[in-house]
């Protein structure tokens, strides 16, 4: 009886067993083939898809690993967290992208300026996306087309994206100006019809602020403005008000939201790439322009050891601001002076006919008879400060400043930032620093690019720094009198990439490090002499008073 229980529970175990592995192996199948079907009808509803142009440019970059920004591109994303979009991207040429918009096949379009035919064919948001400027740019290297003289422009052909509002813009220029051109309506990419520019098969581009390197094109002149929107498929007016909606919420979190992007990726077309007569021949008539600047003043200038020639972040300024400009060649002659002060005194005397750095206002420029240019150069200034105030130095009620004689450009910025702080002046850094350590002064304002001048002193000190949390501008400056030679240098400092500056500042900084570290084993070889001389003397010291207790 027990043999004939034990057979049915167990083929009952194994038929379960069975079930269990079918019903197992249905619902991976069934898995299995829901994750192979196309999203369903229901969850296709909850996600918004939106084809939207794109037209490589600084509104739509693509880097070489396929990474994509721009402009529009921000735009979009910021858009797409408040509504939750997802995009298909649509390449092609502006011009084709927008009869695609008109057509319906694609949903969604940036940098598209408003005109009433645009308004039958598509709609557009409600607040613009932002101001861009258009300009004329003609071929580097053009000697045909002078900025200052417009009927130089006559007879030539002048390109355009067909039905641009950069056409109907050239149109009223040339009309207000005098100029008789011939339009040429271009359909192809950005970089097509630059390469149209380069090779002579148009004489001028009009285009919009910021779609160009360096180098691709030159401005030659402004020819208007114009507010550009989005632009939406009239098949879609569902997205418009997702679109306005999103915006407004964009600008009240941020109100400068566009002038931000704009400063990003479009604000760089400079029309001051041409001299003008005027300028040209204050060249001419004075010859090299003589610029006085602060020795042993690393990264930013010094005087080469051996050479004697410039050297540090003004002289690459100086080489590059040399070629910068389309219808000119400049030449320098840098001045070494000890301190700012001898160079500004230089200044006064017309021994030479610039000076840098300085670092005043406007007013201060006016009380000392000079103009102050556009900055070449920034830096991070920070306070030397005892370690032992590290922590309490931001609540001091009072504090001492120490300054070098002859350095009016820390007068005046401590006059502009710390109004309220007491200075006390020191012959030279050594001796401020000197000060500091002696509790005469609290601390001492310095560039973030010089701290590897004052390093080892510091250390042998026990001093410190901390960020003051602003900057000083390094700008040129020049006697009231020389207007012409104002122009020329506010020109080029505006043309000269900040970028290459800062480079260059990095650079210096380095090598500066190194050279202060390379002066290190010398130090340290007369230390340790020192102190081998010093332990030679003790042992021989030690012997001979053996020598007398064992007699």
């Amino acid at each position: 009886m027990r043999s004939t229980e034990r057979i049915p529970t167990k083929r009952l175990s194994e038929h379960m067993h069975m079930h269990m592995l079918v019903l197992l192996l249905m619902l991976a199948s069934a898995a299995l083939i829901a994750l192979a079907l196309p999203v369903s009808a229901d969850e296709r509803e909850s996600e918004t898809i939106v084809r939207v142009g794109w037209y490589e440019s600084p509104f739509n970059a693509t880097d070489e690993l396929g990474r994509r920004s721009g402009y529009a591109y921000d735009y979009q994303q910021k858009i797409a967290a408040y509504t939750g979009w997802t995009y298909e991207y649509v390449t092609g040429s502006w011009p084709e992208l927008l009869q695609m918009l008109e057509d319906g096949r694609i949903d969604l379009m940036s940098d598209v300026s408003y005109t009433d035919e645009r308004a039958g064919k598509m709609l557009f948001s409600a607040q613009p996306m932002g101001t861009e400027d258009y300009y004329l740019y003609a071929a580097p290297g053009n000697k045909e087309i002078t900025p200052e003289d417009f009927s130089s422009f006559n007879g030539k052909k002048v390109g355009a994206n067909k039905g641009s509002v950069q056409i109907t813009c050239f149109q009223d220029w040339a009309e207000a100006n005098g100029v008789r051109a011939e339009i040429v309506e271009m359909t192809g990419t950005e970089e097509y019809n630059i390469t149209q520019l380069k090779l002579g098969r148009i004489d001028l581009y009009a285009s919009l602020d910021g779609l160009h390197k360096d180098g691709d094109a030159v401005p030659a002149c402004k020819i208007g403005s114009s507010d550009f929107f989005f632009a939406v498929s009239k098949l879609r007016p569902e997205l418009l008000s997702e679109l306005n909606n999103a915006m407004t919420r964009i600008m009240d979190e941020n109100p400068l939201y566009n002038r931000t992007l704009y400063s990003k990726y479009l604000e760089t077309a400079k029309i001051n790439h041409y001299l003008s007569a005027e300028e040209s021949a204050y060249l001419a008539d004075n010859g090299p322009i003589r610029v006085g600047y602060r020795d042993n003043y690393l990264a930013f200038c010094s005087s080469d050891k051996e050479s004697g020639e410039l050297t540090g972040a003004l002289k690459v300024f100086l080489d590059v601001a040399s070629n910068c400009l389309e219808n000119a060649h400049l030449e320098f002659e840098p001045v070494a002076f000890p301190t700012a002060g001898a160079a500004m005194e230089a200044l006064k005397a017309k021994e030479v006919d610039c000076v840098f750095p300085v670092n005043l206002t406007a007013y201060d420029g006016e009380l000392q008879g000079v103009f102050i240019t556009p900055a070449l150069m920034r830096t991070d200034m920070a306070a030397v400060i005892r370690e032992t105030d590290a922590d309490s130095f931001a609540k001091k009620e009072w504090v001492t400043v120490a300054v070098n004689v002859g350095n009016p450009n820390y007068e005046m910025f401590l006059q502009d930032h710390f109004p309220e702080w007491r200075t006390v002046y020191f012959e030279d850094t050594p001796s401020c620093l000197r000060a500091i350590a002696d509790e005469q002064a609290d601390c001492l304002l310095i560039s973030s690019y010089r701290f590897n001048n004052i390093a080892e002193i510091c250390e042998k000190y026990h001093l410190t720094t901390i960020s003051t949390g602003v900057e000083m501008d390094d700008c040129l400056a020049v006697n009231r009198e020389d207007t012409v030679l104002y122009s020329i240098l506010s020109k080029v400092t505006g043309i000269v990439p900040a970028a290459t500056i800062n480079s260059a500042l990095t650079k210096y900084y380095a090598e500066d490090a190194k050279t202060t570290a390379a002066a290190l084993p010398g130090k340290s070889l007369i230390v340790l002499l020192a102190v081998l001389a010093l332990t030679g003397w003790v042992f021989l010291l030690l012997l001979l008073l053996r020598k007398r207790k064992t007699r």
